[in-house]
């Protein structure tokens, strides 16, 4: 889960992050120091107890996130070359299904409340719940934002001479998505759903003269049903050792519901996590995006790597893949290296175009719930003119 606000509205408009994929797994919660069910019938930890890890003493917040009082005040730090440097402050309240076992500490019931702003403008609140129902089978997600962003977009206009000039546009928006997705049978870690996600937003350009062929101001509203189909063997949600996650998704915005414009968009993403010897996880992820003609320019699919400005790279088609080691060398403590690349294609009446980017980086991670195999850390990547820093709970590919 990285903190990075300019993909809020299109996270809240194609519900990227939207995806619920939960079901009743074998295996223990972590393969490192897993805590058995048996330990959740200890008496309830005072003082110290809930803020120190019982089993070897480090800094260790379960105790705390398990009581219905208790949160995680997460500190929004943004560093993210497309919107400049800012910050916010968000709580995440997390529900373990106790009745559940190991899988209700794995797949919490999670709760989120944020606001944020940067040094050019942007800002925005945000609100979600992503829940458990029916022994699991049934998984609800609903959320809302609202704010303005500020963004640098590319490849637009008639009058633009490449791919590599950019557009200002200052995003006003207000959106809500819900979604509900069933179990196949239990234990399956197949799944469908329906997402639904409606968006009001307002783009009005920044820039003096108007490019040509670019209105300076065209409010869009989007009325979109996505059907979704999931696959998920995850260990856990936040920091997952082994498993994999995959999630296909249709969306279609029309007018007859409330939309500005009739389109589509396409997207597939597969995440896997295997365990290595000496304390090593090899992850890697892949997606894929198109979107039709008529898609609003801020929906298009863009490059979504470490290091690489949101909006960057924005194409009719997009692919991307991103590779990591995670070492848990001492403790609680990890390292992580990280390294991916993206490619875009345009295409129009007379030409087609593709751009390739890529990025790396590195990092650290502390566990700092070991019985929801929560960590929390720092990223830093790279990629051609960009250097950004991520503030990471959990892992930077994190769906619930």
């Amino acid at each position: 889960m990285r903190w990075l606000p300019p993909a809020l509205l299109h996270v809240l408009a194609m519900g990227a992050s939207a995806g619920v994929g939960a079901q009743p797994l074998s295996e223990p919660l972590r393969s490192e120091g897993a805590a058995p069910a048996e330990a959740m019938k200890e008496p309830a930890p005072r003082g110290r107890e809930r803020l120190f890890d019982r089993q070897d003493g480090p800094l260790d917040l379960s105790s705390l996130l398990e009581n219905p009082r208790g949160f995680l005040p997460i500190p929004i730090v943004v560093t993210e070359p497309a919107v400049g440097y800012g910050g916010g402050a968000a709580g995440m309240f997390l529900r373990p299904r106790k009745e559940a076992g190991d899988e209700g500490w794995a797949r919490p019931d999670i709760s989120g409340i944020g606001a944020f702003a940067t040094e050019n403008g942007t800002m925005g609140a945000f609100a979600g719940d992503a829940s458990r129902w029916m022994d699991g089978r049934l998984r609800t997600l609903v959320g809302a934002a609202a704010g303005e962003v500020n963004l640098d977009f590319y490849g637009l206009g008639s009058g633009l001479p490449s791919l590599d000039q950019k557009v200002r546009y200052s995003l006003q928006f207000a959106g809500a998505v819900a979604q509900v997705n069933w179990q196949l049978a239990p234990k399956s870690p197949w799944a469908i759903g329906m997402r639904y996600v409606f968006a009001d937003v307002d783009p009005k350009l920044r820039d003096e003269p108007q490019p040509s062929g670019l209105a300076d101001s065209a409010r869009v509203k989007i009325s979109a049903p996505t059907a979704i189909l999931e696959y998920d063997t995850r260990d856990n949600v936040f920091t997952p050792t082994r498993g994999v996650y995959a999630e296909t998704s249709w969306l279609a915005s029309r007018e007859a519901l409330g939309s500005t414009d009739d389109f589509e968009r396409f997207q597939q993403i597969v995440m896997g996590w295997q365990p290595l010897a000496h304390g090593v996880t090899l992850a890697a992820r892949g997606s894929y995006a198109w979107s039709s003609d008529g898609t609003p320019f801020f929906l298009r699919p863009f490059v979504q790597l470490r290091g690489v400005p949101a909006m960057r790279y924005q194409g009719d088609q997009v692919a991307s893949v991103e590779v990591e080691a995670r070492w848990r060398f001492s403790g609680p403590w990890s390292g992580v290296v990280f390294a991916g690349g993206g490619t875009t294609r345009v295409t129009g009446d007379n030409f087609s175009a593709t751009q390739n980017v890529g990025s790396g980086g590195f990092g650290f991670r502390y566990e700092l719930a070991r019985k929801f195999g929560l960590d929390v850390g720092i990223d830093v990547a790279h990629s051609p003119g960009t250097t950004a820093v991520y503030l990471v709970v959990g892992n930077g590919w994190f769906r619930p």
